[in-house]
């Protein structure tokens, strides 16, 4: 029976749909489900389009009482949608379907066409549990007690009982005392012939049939088909009638129980052959009743018996078998040295299991699981052979599909990482067996995850998929793909002759891979970075060999992206420099080594201190002070960053708030801001709770963010920068005149000030080019109502060039740089004493 609820239900579903247009009347529907003996009529249009169904219990709905109903248009009362199942579900997941939406039938549909119908009778009609059938009982069924009206009752009264609670068939009572029934068929039929206040008794079909309560369902079943009818009654030991059973409730009895059933089934009948291997006739009832197949053979191996299961896996009947050799089973498949061991097992052992493919009687292939055992004389002398097996076909396709989806990318179809190793270790082996070479590249794409934010998942998924294929139909025939994770993928080519020959392969691929093409209707350019590792000189074992790719591809994306790279031992000493540093950045903070230190902002024609700029320094407890040229790019791209930037943000408020109780400060402080921490870090959020955190009003802190991240107008930079203005945070571009410089862009921003980038103040005084572009900035940022900051001042003449200008704020080594908060504080408090003693007031 599990390969019947396993099969799918195009093998069960009638292809005989019986329709009918939205048009045609009740009574000329039901007719025609009268005249056809079907269950349900499907409504279409003239194009074909399903539009509803109308079934025996869409007929309890049908007013009897009003002649006129009969008459409304199909469509008035169909039931919409139709319930479609693709063609090659299961059984058993089609009975789930039908409790799930409480129907009967449903469409099969196969790709995008309609292919049949499939209904609980079709389920009911080609299951095979005769077995289970013979154990269970109508008695043990949950089945509802019968609803009985009276042969006088009207039709109309039984309709409204039957609508009402549910039920497709109530018994009426005669007036001699018998049976009968009303289904809902029999209503569609009475709505076809237009009879609506006919008694019960007149109408009803008589007589009931029914079977006691002790009736097995195996025995209820052959009545139903004996009797082509599709409900029965279950007479108590009184001759009562407690129940109606259907095809509905032998469902749910099978559904529910049948593997419980089944497998004390096997028990029994396993504990009957180790106590009776020697009388294994005798074992009639687990003989007949197992789910496995047996067969029998005399000691010359010819079949002697067999039992219903062998018939129903292999399509031999018992005459068919009997007197023949199991021979007639050969599939082929196994050589004769498989027949030689297995009788050489049953020789010398007395016993032989395992797997083995044979032929059904319609040729077709079944994988089945043998166990032989001899069954021996007194003598010892083999008397008979008992072989016991089972269909494991849906098994073993179930175990090769699972076994697919282990090793293979569920997405793409390309072998995962766990086969990708095991094919890496597998060329290794090859490789140095036969003094070969061959490449491993590594590829990653660039710019993938701006595609998945800004089109959404599915149109990531469908470049990914784009690009699997391409590579596919790229690498020479031999190659192996691979799909590692994410964006990430590796090929091997195997037996390369010469490295012109792999460069040729990687920038196929880069160009493949970069071709403009179409993504959920965008036009995406995409490009990768490929690194390149080759054996044996770039290692002799899988994992160095993978290591080394991947830094190769790092060194690509350094380069420039959308290029490759071979790997040079050079990279490892680089790499592990950076894996060093990202490791001991994770632990920086936890240990108290970041820093912040604050390089002055001054009025450039008093170089009175104004405020000062924020800056991240790292004291490495070995390597000393670390570069922040060399741990930001780490940070920002293992998104430590978001973190490392609220620590920056809560310091520097903590600072501004200690040097204001001091009366040291009345300037702004400026913080620098990542495009990860405006996107990510619920920067807003952050930054209010920080300042409430301190008791600081939010004109205290300046944020500054780079051009590029501001102009960025589909992540949502700008929604963020304006919930911060709103906060009253003074907003601020750095490097300004590095990025786009959209300016038309930049009249949206909500930003107070500019900082002018020091790649135009280092040569301002000697260079017009320079001084020109400072001076267009200077202008801008006066024309819109921008305050100005220059950064890198360094000469005087660059001071005052600025001065005369109208740039009347700058930092730089000319006043100070960077200094820690200790030294900072101080500079405060010598400008304090200034100008103490500017005003003639004792310091």
């Amino acid at each position: 029976m599990i390969s019947l609820l396993l099969q799918p239900i195009e093998h069960i579903a009638s292809t005989d749909i019986l329709s009918c247009g939205p048009e045609t009347p009740i009574y000329e529907a039901a007719s025609l489900m009268v005249q056809s003996g079907c269950g349900s009529i499907v409504i279409m249009n003239t194009q074909g389009e399903v539009l509803g169904i109308w079934t025996e219990s869409d007929a309890l709905h049908v007013d009897l009482s009003e002649e006129a109903s009969y008459q409304h248009p199909i469509q008035d009362v169909m039931s919409s949608p139709v319930i479609t199942l693709p063609h090659s579900m299961t059984v058993h997941d089609a009975v789930v379907k039908f409790r799930q939406h409480n129907i009967r039938h449903a469409l099969v549909k196969k790709f995008e066409t309609i292919i049949g119908m499939v209904s609980l009778s079709d389920v009911v009609l080609c299951q095979g549990p005769e077995a289970f059938l013979g154990l269970k009982r109508v008695g043990a069924i949950n089945a509802h007690p019968a609803v009985i009206l009276q042969g006088s009752d009207s039709l109309p009264v039984a309709v409204n009982t039957m609508r009402q609670r549910n039920l497709t068939a109530v018994g009426i009572q005669l007036s001699d005392g018998s049976f009968g029934i009303l289904t809902q068929r029999d209503v569609v039929r009475l709505v076809a012939t237009g009879q609506r206040h006919a008694e019960l008794g007149q109408v009803c079909t008589r007589p009931l049939v029914g079977v006691p309560l002790s009736t097995s369902l195996l025995q209820a079943r052959q009545v139903i088909l004996h009797h082509q009818i599709r409900h029965l009654g279950v007479f108590d030991d009184y001759n009562q009638l407690v129940h109606i059973i259907g095809f509905r409730e032998i469902i749910q009895s099978i559904e529910h129980e049948f593997l419980l059933e089944l497998h004390e089934a096997l028990r029994e009948r396993n504990e009957a052959l180790l106590k009776s291997q020697q009388s294994l006739l005798l074992a009639d009832k687990v003989f007949e009743s197992t789910m496995e197949g047996i067969i029998i053979t005399d000691a010359k191996g010819i079949i002697r018996s067999i039992n219903p299961a062998f018939s129903r896996i292999t399509g031999y009947s018992r005459d068919e078998a009997v007197g023949n050799s199991p021979a007639i089973l050969k599939s082929g498949k196994q050589p004769p040295e498989f027949y030689e061991y297995l009788w050489r097992c049953l020789h010398q052992e007395g016993t032989w299991q395992g797997e083995i493919v044979n032929r059904r009687k319609n040729g077709l292939l079944y994988t089945e699981h043998l166990s032989i055992t001899a069954i021996r004389d007194e003598h010892g002398e083999p008397q008979h052979y008992v072989a016991v097996f089972s269909d494991i076909t849906q098994r073993k396709l179930a175990e090769e599909r699972l076994h697919f989806l282990a090793n293979h990318d569920a997405l793409t179809g390309l072998p995962n990482r766990t086969l990708f190793i095991e094919k890496l270790q597998s060329a290794v082996g090859q490789a140095k067996q036969y003094e070969r070479r061959f490449a491993l590249l590594f590829i990653d794409l660039d710019r993938f995850k701006q595609v998945n934010d800004t089109l959404g998942h599915h149109a990531g998924d469908e470049l990914l998929i784009r690009i699997a294929n391409e590579l596919q139909h790229i690498v020479p025939s031999l190659s192996t793909v691979s799909r590692l994770s994410g964006d990430e993928f590796t090929i091997l080519l195997e037996n390369i002759v010469s490295m012109q020959q792999v460069a040729y392969w990687a920038q196929s691929i880069l160009d493949a891979i970069s071709a403009k093409s179409s993504v959920a209707g965008h036009e995406v350019f995409i490009s990768s970075s490929i690194g390149i590792s080759i054996f044996p000189e770039d290692g002799t074992v899988a994992d160095e060999l993978l290591v080394n790719a991947d830094t190769a591809m790092y060194r690509a994306k350094e380069r420039g992206k959308n290029n490759f790279q071979f790997y040079t031992a050079d990279m490892n000493a680089s790499a592990i420099e950076r894996m060093k540093l990202e490791y001991g950045l994770h632990r920086a903070l936890a240990q108290n080594e970041l820093e912040v230190w604050y390089q002055p902002k001054v009025a450039l024609d008093s170089t009175r201190i104004v405020g000062a700029e924020a800056l991240l320094r790292w004291r490495h407890p070995e390597m000393g002070m670390i570069s922040p040229g060399q741990f930001i790019p780490i940070a920002e791209e293992s998104s430590l960053i978001t973190s490392i930037g609220e620590w920056v943000l809560d310091t520097t408020c903590a600072d501004i708030r200690s040097w204001r109780d001091a009366g040291l400060l009345d300037g702004r402080i400026a913080a620098n801001l990542s495009g990860l921490q405006l996107k990510y870090s619920n920067i807003v959020e952050t930054v209010s709770r920080i300042l409430k955190k301190y008791d600081l009003d939010s004109s205290v802190l300046e944020l500054e963010i780079t051009e590029n991240v501001a102009m960025d107008e589909d992540s949502g930079m700008v929604e963020v920068l304006h919930r911060l203005q709103a906060l009253g945070i003074y907003l601020s571009i750095d490097d300004f005149g590095t990025g786009y410089s959209s300016l038309s862009y930049l009249k949206r921003l909500p930003v107070r000030g500019l900082k002018i980038d020091q790649s135009f103040i280092k040569n301002l005084h000697q260079d017009r080019d320079d001084a020109a572009i400072t001076q267009a900035i200077i202008s801008i940022a006066r024309s819109l109502g921008l305050d100005l900051v220059a950064e890198g001042v360094e000469l005087e003449e660059q001071r005052q060039f600025l001065v005369e200008k109208g740039c009347l704020c700058g930092q730089g080594f000319l006043f100070s740089r960077a200094v820690p908060r200790e030294e900072f504080a101080e500079l405060l408090k010598k400008q304090g004493v200034l100008q103490l003693v500017e005003l003639g007031e004792p310091a």
